[in-house]
């Protein structure tokens, strides 16, 4: 088996699971080939605005890798060419983050990938695509040069299959358009919620709800006699605030049993938890088939209905994912601000609130969801739990899924009963067990969401001066922000934008 890698600066531990996949098939006695970012690239999702001493640290740590590795000769390492590629058909500007979407290269839709990392990025799923005019053109040319750079490495190498990260961002997703248009095998590789383990997909992305469902009911059916225990461990250890693998506890850093303040037991309370929307903003399947042209939308729309009806409040918990992002730019929150301005029977629960989430799932008669894990909690709690968004429980027959709003708001009215929770079984005994486990690399802790940890007994980093030196000049790059920010914002808000 022929099989191709390709290395764009990706942090542990994602980098030690791509050494693990090629030593797998080293051993295997396949013919690997690996494309290795050197900094020929215009950019990268790591390194946005292509700083020489990130790039000469994430060098130093390939090598360091690389070293550790010990690839035998069956593994050939080649280097990313310098960008020889400029899309001849840039506008001047895209006028949204969809009409970025719909940009195609070669036939293929690589603005989806990035829109994707630009919406990651700045955490803003209605990103300003005329005021970040040249962060998009500067993805777009890396993607570009991505596109073009494997399409000609897949027609010389021939791959049986080619290992991608990810999947959905701008360096990334070109990988997958060409795999599926050359006929190649993809697999996707990320970080596993599960400690010690990776996510490995074949012809599908860790994103893919259908994919997540399969895998579901494979573990479900392949988990032997603990597997009840165990998923039920996992519900019980997320309410009580315990870290799990390598996902953080939010609501560790709630007040046990605290309820907002004014809350009346005799009115029909509803809890409505959100999702944060940059995480699936452009990613295919994960549009909201309710609502238009958001979730936040979809709330609007549900308070409106019910705002002739004094007997209703409803209590929205925005995600704690977001308690660092400014109210007033960040597009999610500055929309609830708007509504809670405009309906009086909204109490918005910000992001950063001590307000037991847990309580107010006991507290209210019913639940909606737009795709929270939450939701599926809710259900396993006893709560009548409806789901207005996408999500992987979306199959479970423990949530309401209402087709249109107007089912939704006939819910809303009903006496509703909870349904039965065994099915949501499944989604915690995943959670808690998912993932390929680790041969080489080992877990020895969490940072910034992340695992850190050693291959073959050694941690992998970048030299000391390289070190050094990309610590230097992060520490003042960051004083340099903070001096300058409100500046610096102004500057850019102000940007002469097209008419």
């Amino acid at each position: 088996m022929k099989v191709f890698f390709f290395y764009i600066g990706v942090p542990t531990p994602v980098f030690e699971t791509e050494l693990e996949l090629i030593r797998k098939h080293e051993r295997s006695g396949d013919i690997v080939r690996v494309l290795q970012c050197t900094g020929n690239l215009g950019n990268c999702h790591w390194n946005q605005q292509h700083k020489k001493s990130q790039c000469a640290a994430c060098r130093s740590r390939f090598r360091k890798g690389w070293n550790v590795l010990k690839p035998g000769g069956n593994v050939e390492l080649k280097e990313f060419p310098q960008n020889k590629f400029t899309p001849s058909d840039l506008p001047d500007y895209f006028r949204s983050v969809e009409e970025l979407m719909q940009y195609r290269y070669d036939g293929e839709g690589i603005g989806t990938g990035v829109a994707s990392s630009l919406i990651s990025i700045y955490q803003d799923h209605r990103l300003d695509t005329r005021v970040y005019r040249k962060e998009v053109a500067r993805e777009l040319s890396t993607s570009v040069q991505v596109y073009e750079t494997l399409k000609r490495e897949f027609k010389e190498f021939k791959p049986d299959r080619s290992y991608v990260f990810n999947g959905r961002i701008s360096g990334h997703l070109p990988a997958v358009l060409l795999c599926k248009r050359m006929g190649i095998d993809y697999l996707t590789y990320e970080v596993a919620g599960t400690w010690n383990r990776y996510l490995l997909r074949k012809n599908a992305t860790a994103h893919s709800i259908d994919a997540t469902r399969e895998e579901m009911e494979m573990l479900w059916v392949d988990g032997g006699t603990e597997r009840e225990k165990m998923a039920k461990a996992w519900f019980e250890n997320k309410r009580a605030g315990v870290d799990q693998g390598t996902m953080m506890s939010f609501t560790k850093l709630q007040a046990k049993g605290l309820l907002p303040e004014g809350y009346d037991p005799e009115k029909k309370n509803i809890a409505i938890f959100n999702t944060t929307l940059d995480e699936y903003a452009a990613v295919e399947g994960w549009g909201n088939t309710l609502y238009f042209p958001d979730d936040t939308a979809g709330i609007g729309r549900i308070l409106e209905a019910f705002e002739p009806d004094k007997r209703y409040v409803f209590y929205l918990r925005a995600h704690p994912h977001m308690k660092k992002l400014s109210r007033s730019r960040n597009s999610q929150l500055r929309d609830i601000n708007e509504l809670a301005s405009r309906f009086d029977n909204l109490r918005v629960i910000w992001p950063a609130d001590s307000i037991d989430s847990y309580a107010l799932i006991d507290a209210c008669e019913k639940i909606i969801t737009f795709g929270s894990t939450i939701g599926i909690e809710a259900a396993y709690w006893g709560k009548a739990s409806i789901l207005a968004g996408r999500a992987t429980y979306e199959y479970f027959d423990c949530v309401y899924t209402p087709k249109t709003h107007e089912e939704l708001v006939m819910l809303l009215e009903k006496d509703l009963p909870p349904l039965p929770a065994d099915s949501a079984l499944k989604f915690g005994f995943r959670e808690i067990s998912h993932g390929i486990p680790f041969e080489y690399f080992k877990g020895t802790g969490i940072k910034l969401g992340l695992a850190t940890g050693t291959f073959d007994g050694v941690k992998i980093k970048p030299d000391i001066l390289a070190s050094i030196w990309f610590k230097m000049i992060e520490f003042i790059w960051r004083v340099k922000r903070v001096v300058l920010e409100p500046s610096l914002i102004t500057t850019r808000l102000s940007r002469k934008q097209p008419a």
